[in-house]
């Protein structure tokens, strides 16, 4: 099983990996998915009533991007956090955007142009009426531009969110070069809090705001003062305790609780407080350590560009398929056979167009491979001129 895992497992640029991130991770594609799926199914479903018990677990799951955004700002303010606080050397920002770009754009992109070929061809939409919208998201601006999440690939407007931070973390991360832990966790604290009671007050504000970092920047400061802490105060070797445990089970269906307005104010901490469980319960580290979880929220960036698309044409299938007479019943079966779909194809496009951009140097790998079979080539043309002489 570890051997099978290994080839699935995700390569880090710096060598440094956090299993509990990919943990988090794991968490986070999987309310995602459970959410978009559930709401698919109550449109395509077959079997009589409108009610299941799972759609209370399920029905705010588009949290999950949330907690990407706060995963996101740790692992961005890890290496800020190290520099500032314990001067460790930086990244020029020029390999900083290069590696951004190595790493992230070629799945993208090449994910746009597979879904651009399917609404071509599968929905028969005119080329003239996809153009913009591709160009657009290729350059992830789609929402600022037209106002409403990405025709090409809807979910993309996430990633847009987080090119967003991309470009904001190296000046955020200034902030850790306050030199008090108290005053710059104040700092962080106070933003995080009235960024959120901000947002509330201009809670029906257009989607072009909406789905922009003007509405997540605090979840991403979470990510960062969890950065802060754990440089700074468990020096990357957080001790463990019990009551984390409990926090975290306190915490993770709180996050997840009805009513936006409810909760937003608090989420970012409910959201850091079950992050800090998962490095410091005992019970919950082991969960998010597991290798399974690992290995598949490693893989999240891919499941998260295809999960969307293949939600319909698997229920177009697979709808008519039972088991029981209840709601709940019919939805564990059919994501039975969506998952069935969904990760072998993550797990090729993972395997073969992701993993292979982690490697940091991938561009010089392939520059040279081009230029050593160009050279064979030549050396086979000239070897076989002279044979002719």
């Amino acid at each position: 099983m570890g051997r099978v895992l290994a080839h699935f497992r995700r390569i880090t640029s710096t060598g440094n990996f956090v299993p509990e991130i990919d943990g988090l991770r794991f968490a986070a594609i999987a309310s995602v998915v459970l959410y978009h799926f559930h709401g698919f199914l109550l449109l395509n479903k077959t079997v009589p009533g409108s009610q299941d018990s799972l759609a209370a677990v399920v029905e705010h799951g588009y949290r999950g991007v949330n907690l990407f955004y706060v995963i996101s700002g740790f692992v961005l303010g890890l290496p800020l956090a190290e520099r500032y606080l314990k001067g460790a050397p930086g990244v020029p920002l020029r390999l900083y955007f290069l590696r951004r770009l190595t790493r992230l754009e070629p799945p993208y992109i090449i994910n746009l142009l597979i879904c651009t070929v399917l609404l071509l061809l599968v929905e028969g939409t005119a080329a003239r009426a996809l153009l913009p919208h591709l160009a657009a998201s290729l350059v992830y601006l789609h929402t600022l531009w037209f106002g409403q999440q990405s025709t090409i690939n809807p979910v993309a407007w996430t990633l847009e969110v987080e090119v967003q931070f991309y470009c904001l973390a190296p000046l955020l991360g200034l902030l850790f070069r306050w030199p008090s832990r108290l005053a710059r966790r104040a700092v962080f604290i106070g933003v995080i809090l009235g960024a959120g009671l901000v947002q509330m007050a201009f809670w029906n504000s257009p989607d072009r705001f909406r789905f922009s970092i003007a509405y997540a920047i605090q979840f991403f400061l979470a990510g960062m003062l969890l950065a802060d802490i754990y440089v700074v105060d468990w020096g990357k070797c957080p001790n463990l305790h019990w009551l984390w445990d409990l926090a975290a089970l306190i915490c993770w269906p709180l996050i997840f609780l009805p009513g936006d307005l409810a909760v937003w104010a608090g989420l970012p901490f409910l959201m850091l407080a079950a992050c800090v469980g998962a490095f410091r319960g005992i019970l919950f580290r082991r969960l998010f350590r597991n290798p399974v979880l690992i290995t598949v929220g490693g893989m999240c960036y891919t499941i998260y560009l295809f999960h969307f698309q293949l939600i319909t044409p698997v229920l177009r299938i697979s709808r008519n398929v039972h088991i029981g007479n209840t709601l709940d019943a019919y939805f564990v079966l059919q994501f039975v056979i969506y998952a069935l779909v969904l990760l072998p194809v993550s797990c090729a496009y993972f395997a073969g167009i992701e993993r292979p951009c982690m490697i940091k140097d991938w561009p010089q790998r392939l520059i040279a491979r081009f230029r050593w079979r160009a050279s064979e080539r030549s050396e086979a043309r000239a070897a076989a001129a002279n044979l002719e002489k």
